[in-house]
């Protein structure tokens, strides 16, 4: 299954017009995707001093975090869309990355 991981906050921009360009693409093809829509959901990309104490454990406390790491393994390719800001990758993508390719996992 593809799974896209979607990081972009407006629905109006180029990034946005990939990620409904792609999925067309994909359910006319028949097909199946996921999609990881980190803005929609409200992810929250900064680490808390209580969660750290998780992370050298390879855990979360995350029920949002889990379900990401169940998508993502449930993948056989990954699609990232997301903006360069400031020749980076935005926040909210640096944080997935953190929190949810935890060790043990990843």
């Amino acid at each position: 299954m593809k799974t896209i991981v979607y990081a972009h906050p407006w629905d109006g921009s180029y990034n946005h017009a990939i990620l409904t360009s792609i999925t067309e693409n994909l359910e006319t093809k028949r097909e199946p995707f996921q999609v990881i829509d980190l803005y929609k959901d409200g992810f929250n990309p900064v680490f808390s001093a209580e969660e750290l104490k998780y992370f050298y454990k390879g855990e979360t406390p995350y029920q949002l975090v889990k379900d990401y790491q169940k998508k993502l393994s449930q993948a056989t390719e990954l699609i990232f869309i997301f903006p360069v800001w400031w020749w980076d990758l935005p926040a909210i993508l640096k944080g997935f990355i953190d929190k949810v390719m935890l060790r043990g996992f990843a």
